[in-house]
């Protein structure tokens, strides 16, 4: 965090005092929710409850002859009740940023430092070009936590980009950089990335502890279907041999003239690594394949329903999880959520995608709930 405050201080400097054009608008978000646990660990409490306050604010700092200087800094208050809170797995009380960066644009070129989102592909249940993407796709508006870092981009074309990011770790000298081309070739976007991805500490990014050169790439296209291929390779830089893991994802989606339109996603996910990889898979398998599908549909003007469903190949886990959300007013929502996991093999001790334990929690049990969100 300290970089994000050295960056825009470094970027604040820079604009002469006389051109200051200091504008804003305000943002905010509320957000309770409670969910119960079907089945929690002896002891523990059945529920798990968090309160969020959101707010910040979004503007131009400045902007003259095609120059322009823009931020967003946006920050959460938090509660944290129940089984996650009692397990020590997050604090009762904490307040963070979630958004804190500046932008300066010319023309083609921007260049953002500060906590932001970096996230790209064309996958949507399962993202191996996700290296900074830490949502749950299937909750309640999925939004990726930020992370402190430096990111340019240019635009060569109207249907093209060039982009490059740095990342540093909390502590020591590590930086996670990388650089990514995209563009439309015909009927197709298609997209290259290349990053190097050292150990570092940010322990809330997948696979931070590991030494990596990473690339990857996108295709995503259109006809009758929507149809996508995203897939990335690893070599593992800090093991003998500098053995590989490599995933991919196809998928494809259509809307039904059901209704008011029933869309319908499903993906597939493979994973596939040699025995040298660092191997972080509970069961230790080399190769994983999980099916995913995504249903959603509107029922008049005021309710969506949504269900996610996804299924191991391997050992025959599964977890649905239905969600109907209900437009109570122009910015107030309720929704009504659960996640239900089991095994068609019949045994729900070491399922990846669903596990129950009578001694500890999983974070995969089954549970339902409900939330309420309100913008102002």
């Amino acid at each position: 965090m300290k970089s994000l405050f050295y960056l825009s201080g470094l970027l604040l400097v820079l604009i002469p005092t006389h051109l200051w054009a200091f504008d804003w608008r305000y943002e905010g978000r509320f957000r309770a929710s409670s969910q119960v646990l079907f089945d929690p660990p002896p002891g523990f409490s059945h529920f798990d409850n968090e309160v969020e306050l959101r707010n910040g604010l979004v503007g131009n700092l400045f902007e003259k002859d095609g120059h322009i200087f823009d931020y967003e800094v946006v920050g959460d208050l938090l509660y944290t009740g129940g089984i996650r809170e009692e397990l020590g797995l997050v604090e009762e009380y904490d307040a963070r940023f979630f958004r804190a960066w500046i932008r300066y644009e010319k023309d083609d070129f921007k260049i953002r430092g500060g906590r932001q989102q970096i996230l790209f592909g064309a996958s949507t249940l399962f993202r191996p070009l996700g290296f900074f993407d830490t949502r749950v796709i299937s909750g309640i508006i999925p939004l990726t936590r930020g992370v402190d870092g430096v990111r340019s981009t240019y635009f060569p074309s109207s249907t093209s980009l060039v982009q490059g990011w740095a990342v540093p770790g909390q502590r020591g000298n590590h930086a996670i950089v990388g650089l990514r081309g995209e563009g439309n070739y015909g009927p197709i976007e298609a997209g290259v990335v290349f990053q190097y991805h050292p150990a570092t500490d940010l322990n809330f990014l997948a696979d931070f502890n590991l030494e990596m050169i990473q690339m990857g790439y996108h295709l995503k296209g259109e006809k009758i279907i929507g149809y996508w291929n995203e897939s990335r390779l690893d070599i593992q830089q800090d093991r003998p041999g500098d053995p590989l893991r490599f995933d991919t994802v196809l998928g494809a989606d259509y809307t039904f003239d059901i209704g008011q339109g029933l869309h319908v996603l499903v993906e597939y996910f493979l994973r596939t690594q040699e025995k040298e990889f660092t191997n972080l898979d509970l069961k230790q398998d080399r190769t994983l394949q999980v099916m995913g599908l995504q249903l959603d549909q509107p029922v008049g003007i005021d309710v969506v329903w949504r269900l996610f469903f996804f299924f191991d190949l391997g050992d025959q886990s599964f977890q649905i999880s239905p969600q109907i959300e209900y437009n109570i007013s122009d910015q107030v929502y309720l929704y009504a959520v659960a996640r239900i996991g089991g095994s068609i093999s019949g045994d729900n001790n070491t399922g990846r995608l669903f596990r129950e334990s009578p001694f500890f929690y999983t974070g995969t049990e089954s549970s339902a709930g409900l939330a309420l969100i309100a913008y102002f």
